[in-house]
């Protein structure tokens, strides 16, 4: 099986490696799977995935000006934004691809091509089922185990390879493997609450006395008593009630005491480092304003997207445009929906647009997604007859 052996030895990851993910010092295991049981795992992953799959991506073409046109007949504009296959849509398609990356840090896709040589689908790879080895010839061979259980190879020209923090170029490490030791601390963070309220007794007080028991049974007969009547998530709250002249006396001990919770909205913060998100898109409003909030959103594409975008486009043009063309022709993301701003911004941006001919009504009317006007394509020469202000005025 070109070119791998038959007793090839899989260049695997360490979770690859151990299924039930790495053990940590928290004790706690930690793989792909297990990390989405913290919340803020669960909301970095979707908040980053979702919002890139639901970006359009054209096809342009660059002309001896250097001006961009898109190209709407090209190939991988059904393949990106419609129909990669018979299976699925172009959105779960992508979200699949960006989700492997961000847990397990490398996505596959095989293409199929057509009779004559065109890229026709895109099929989605499980990470686990895919084997890749740089060959002698300084090119890249895949070996993938297929639903069936077939195994195939493919050359570097049939898969789309997307790797996230890799040190070598060719295999990707996911932040999940890299900041384990986070992860498992909040796992077992997670784990201690939950079985806090499973097994433990939370009156909110207790009755006491100074006097022994005579009957050596009443002490084992009043804790039975007391774990079934007060021990548990439902009964919290409730007072005891003991006998035999017993004092009240009321309990204060509480997770916020023991700096539970503010451990919980540490790791939080650790989790948005990770993914470099703010803690805000993690839906920790804690520390929330509107101006830190629209800054947040500002930030999200710069540092957050920005690099993910890069590292899609420059994977779907390397594959899915001739190489012939590759100079002229390229793949990108449209961005202006992510920093879309108010009706009121939005139309006072317009109107400073249209007075100076920088877009004409047409244009601003495009980007409402509203019917074009006649005459709506001219562009205003106002601005040639402004005059520039005087420094003596």
């Amino acid at each position: 099986m070109w070119p791998f052996k038959k007793k090839e030895e899989r260049n695997k990851t360490l979770d690859q490696l151990l299924a039930t993910g790495t053990l940590t010092s928290s004790g706690q295991h930690v793989n792909a799977e297990n990390a989405q049981s913290l919340p803020a795992v669960l909301c970095a992953v979707s908040t980053i995935s979702e919002a890139i799959a639901s970006l359009p991506i054209h096809v342009y073409q660059r002309d001896q000006n250097g001006d961009k046109q898109r190209d709407i007949n090209h190939h991988a504009e059904l393949l990106l934004n419609t129909c990669p296959n018979e299976y699925q849509t172009a959105y779960d398609f992508k979200i699949a691809l960006l989700r492997a990356v961000l847990l397990r840090g490398n996505g596959f896709a095989q293409i199929e091509y057509n009779r004559s040589g065109i890229p026709a689908a895109l099929h989605w790879l499980h990470p686990d089922s895919v084997i890749v080895k740089k060959l002698a010839n300084k090119r890249l061979g895949y070996q993938v185990t297929l639903d069936a259980g077939k195994i195939t190879t493919f050359h570097q020209e049939e898969i789309i390879h997307i790797k996230y923090m890799s040190d070598d170029g060719i295999m990707g490490k996911s932040p999940i493997q890299i900041a384990r030791e986070t992860i498992g601390l909040g796992i077992a963070q997670q784990l201690h609450g939950a079985r806090l309220f499973e097994k433990g007794a939370m009156p909110s007080g207790v009755l006491e006395t100074e006097a022994a028991f005579k009957d050596p049974k009443a002490a084992e007969r009043i804790r039975q008593e007391f774990k079934e009547k007060y021990q548990g998530v439902d009964k919290s709250g409730e007072v005891v009630f003991l006998e035999q002249g017993l004092k009240y006396k009321p309990l204060s001990i509480t997770n916020s005491d023991a700096q539970w919770l503010e451990s919980r909205a540490f790791t939080i913060a650790d989790i948005a480092r990770m993914f470099k998100l703010s803690p805000l898109l993690l839906q920790d409003l804690s520390h929330g304003t509107y101006s830190n909030f629209s800054e947040a959103q500002r930030s999200f594409l710069s540092q957050t997207l920005r690099p993910w975008l890069t590292n899609l486009q420059q994977a779907f043009s390397s594959r899915l445009v001739a190489i012939n063309t590759q100079g002229i022709t390229f793949i990108e993301f449209e961005t202006k929906d992510l920093l879309r701003a108010s009706t009121e911004e939005r139309f006072a941006a317009y109107d400073v647009a249209i007075r100076n001919g920088i877009m004409s009504p047409n244009d601003a009317r495009k980007a409402e997604n509203m019917p074009v006007r006649i005459g709506g394509d001219e562009y205003s020469q106002a601005w040639l007859n402004q005059k520039p202000s005087s420094s003596n005025d």
